[in-house]
């Protein structure tokens, strides 16, 4: 049974470190993205952008240990905020 456990995590790392390699690829050639948003808009997507893609590499390297690195880059919130910035990127490929 450890061992199911343990290849499902690996799987839930590769996924994590997949998806913030290409939200990452997607935003350096797309960099207008967020660069054309005004000023109230671009820090905070600027932000989401930094904590998702930085969770994901975390997450997806397996550096997350116990306590606040858990909460803030573990696995529930890290798959939350790709998905957030991933929606937040479609809308503005979309609307431009």
């Amino acid at each position: 049974m450890e061992k199911a456990d343990y290849r499902q995590e690996l799987k839930a790392q590769l996924v994590s470190l997949g998806a913030a390699s290409l939200l990452a690829l997607w935003l350096l050639l797309e960099p207008r993205m967020i660069s054309a948003l005004p000023l109230g808009w671009r820090l905070p997507v600027w932000l989401l952008g930094v904590w998702a893609v930085g969770a994901g590499f975390f997450h997806g390297m397996g550096l997350v240990r116990r306590g606040w690195s858990a909460r803030l880059l573990g696995a529930p919130l890290c798959w939350v905020l790709l998905a957030l910035l991933f929606v937040v990127l479609l809308v503005r490929s979309l609307s431009a």
